[in-house]
């Protein structure tokens, strides 16, 4: 679910504001006092985060509309109706059908908008100087279902308050059963002690969320909180704190004083000084990277999209952890929507130009989005000079740092004069991007052109499991359409200069049993099918490359046989690091090299066909083939 249209009208220092085509991500790049947090305020004000003041409105005392198309995908849907929202119905289809009833605005795929999958509601917020608030969806004055659907917010503002940030309390209005509560007595028979059997749980069960009490509800709290592992939960959010620049240890700790409703102490451990505090004392700096964290933390197996909106991500952040907020926000990106202003060219390299939107004042002072956004610009403060490609002949993009250091082990033994004297690639740039479509590719394509490189490129994207065709042609469109809206043209990127790898990933190029057996990655062939069988049941099969590789075979994966038949289908739509990872994962850094190294002088050239096939095509490298390219 995400918003993919605003209309902002006499709101705080907007007139009248319109974003199109909004994607997964909506930057707001600009000057300060431009409008950037007003555009985040319009949202929150829709769904009941933000609480209108009277100062928000204009001088015309004109009601505030903000008009919002809201695309819901066939998902959405489907977790509406397991959560009960809007209609009660346990069947899908008379709950689709009751749905469509109570919000009328909304309309399916293929009765007006051209898109993948489920459909667009759209409605207008009303908000007046008395205080009230409707949301009009055409139909209906005021739909109150429309406000029962919207994505949860969370915001981070930019005092990164972690106690509203982290606030979810729970009140209890039936005060007759406080004091069985706080007795700690059991359901059945108040007079006794409750010894947490949990016999009360299937009774429990059978119930509504509406028809539960207070107590039953307290019961359910407990036999979750004894099924709870928290060490587990706090292990996972500082793995990824660390990962993502923190230094301390974030320690958890749980009250089960019902009174207070079993809130969870969040502290910080300073593992250098042996020493606790509580979390509150970060630096704002640190607060926003551990708020980030816990989001990813708490969001990575969530099936429910929401919005994420965040005030300026790099405030009191070095240039490095900067970068780290961008990469996690384009991580969050994935699966939800991302909102956020910045002033900083380091949150934007892995975020494409039509994600970024630049706001201006107008002659009256009045905010406005620009309907180009200058590029330009954006990439001069980013930092790229034509000097970064300076007596480079051929340039490679890929989308991985795992792609960047393997693939020069390629060049080394099929192409002659890719090395200097000191061991570096001469004469060949290989530039690394999380996307091909992303800003920082968008830079480095315009400088080729001050360079004279001109052509002579290649970008490498992972398979993904989709079709190689449409991808390839894909890519070719969008830089089609971008140089159209650039005054300094870009190279022209045809299908030449697109490979679009034959399987998932790189890593799936190194998953040959015999050759895997003769390095001793593993011990047989048949060890390989054994475990990768092993992992696929215990997991494989439950992540999307997995349930998009059952639905192309038709079955799943019983036997070793089953594994042996289908290998190939393996390496085309199972995601490569999880499987890479499953027995390569004890190599790192040198002995990874060294390992794929040896792998590549193994294998016959038809293992890596059509990436040197791509390679071949260029004439630069004509001269440059050994006799293993000719094998």
């Amino acid at each position: 679910m995400r918003i993919e249209y605003i209309r902002i009208s006499n709101f705080k220092s907007i007139d009248n504001l319109e974003i199109k085509d909004i994607e997964n991500a909506l930057i707001l790049v600009g000057q300060n006092n431009t409008g950037k947090s007003t555009v985040i305020d319009a949202i929150r004000a829709v769904c009941g985060d933000y609480k209108i003041q009277f100062d928000d409105f204009d001088d015309s005392g004109a009601n505030i509309e903000i008009s919002i198309r809201l695309r819901i995908f066939d998902s959405d849907l489907a977790n509406l109706q397991k959560m009960g929202l809007v209609s009660r119905c346990r069947r899908y289809e008379p709950w689709l059908r009751e749905f469509g009833e109570r919000l009328p605005s909304y309309v399916p795929d293929g009765e007006e908008f051209d898109e993948p999958d489920g459909g667009v509601l759209s409605f207008t917020f009303y908000a007046n100087r008395t205080g009230k608030v409707r949301w009009d969806d055409g139909f209906h004055k005021n739909n109150q279902w429309i406000s029962t659907i919207f994505p949860k917010i969370y915001y981070l503002d930019a005092e990164r308050n972690l106690t509203v940030f982290s606030r979810d309390m729970l009140f209890l209005q039936e005060n007759e059963e406080m004091k069985c509560m706080k007795a700690g007595c059991c359901i059945f028979e108040h007079a006794k002690k409750c010894n947490h059997c949990f016999s009360c749980i299937g009774l429990i069960n059978r119930k509504t969320v509406e028809e539960l009490t207070a107590f039953e509800t307290s019961k359910l709290l407990e036999y979750k909180t004894y099924q709870m592992n928290l060490d587990e939960f706090s292990a996972k959010v500082n793995r990824i704190y660390r990962r993502n620049g923190g230094q301390d240890t974030i320690v958890y700790s749980m009250n089960n004083d019902l009174e207070s409703m079993l809130t969870v102490n969040t502290e910080i451990h300073t593992d250098a000084g042996g020493f606790t505090r509580p979390v509150s004392y970060m630096g704002r700096g640190m607060r926003s990277i551990y708020m980030l964290s816990l989001l990813e933390a708490d969001l990575d197996d969530s099936n429910y999209p929401c919005i994420i909106m965040m005030e300026e991500p790099e405030m009191s952040l070095h240039p490095t952890l900067q970068k780290k907020s961008g990469d996690i926000l384009y991580r969050l990106s994935k699966k939800h929507q991302v909102i956020f202003t910045t002033h900083s060219p380091n949150l934007l390299p892995n975020f494409n130009s039509r994600q970024i939107r630049q706001m201006v004042c107008d002659r009256e002072g009045r905010s406005v989005v620009k309907e180009k956004t200058d590029i330009s610009v954006i990439l001069s403060d980013l930092g790229y000079t034509a000097n970064d490609l300076m007596n480079v002949n051929f340039v490679f993009i890929v989308e991985g740092k795992q792609d960047k250091s393997r693939l020069p082990i390629l060049l080394k033994k099929y192409y002659s004069e890719m090395y200097d004297e000191d061991g570096n690639l001469s004469r060949v740039a290989i530039i690394t991007t999380n996307s091909c479509t992303n800003i920082k590719t968008y830079a480095n394509l315009k400088y080729m052109n001050q360079v004279y490189i001109r052509d002579q490129f290649l970008m490498i994207r992972d398979g993904d499991g989709k079709n190689p065709k449409e991808l390839r042609k894909q890519l070719c469109r969008y830089y089609e359409e971008q140089d159209l809206r650039d005054v300094d043209h870009l190279p022209r990127v045809t299908e030449k200069n697109v490979l679009i790898l034959k399987y998932y990933s790189f890593e799936n190029y190194f998953l040959n049993p015999a050759i895997m057996a003769k390095l001793g990655v593993i011990k047989s062939e048949s060890d390989f099918y054994k475990i990768f069988l092993q992992k696929w049941k215990e997991y494989l099969n439950r992540i999307r490359s997995g349930i998009h590789l059952k639905q192309i075979m038709g079955h799943d994966l019983q036997s070793i046989q089953d594994v042996k038949d289908n290998m190939e289908l393996i390496k085309r739509y199972m995601r490569g690091h999880n499987v890479f990872d499953i027995f390569y994962g004890r190599y790192k850094g040198e002995r990874e090299r060294e390992i794929l190294n040896r792998y590549i002088e193994e294998a016959d050239r038809d293992a890596f066909k059509d990436i040197l096939d791509a390679i071949d095509s260029f004439v630069y490298f004509e001269n440059k083939k050994t006799d293993s390219s000719e094998a």
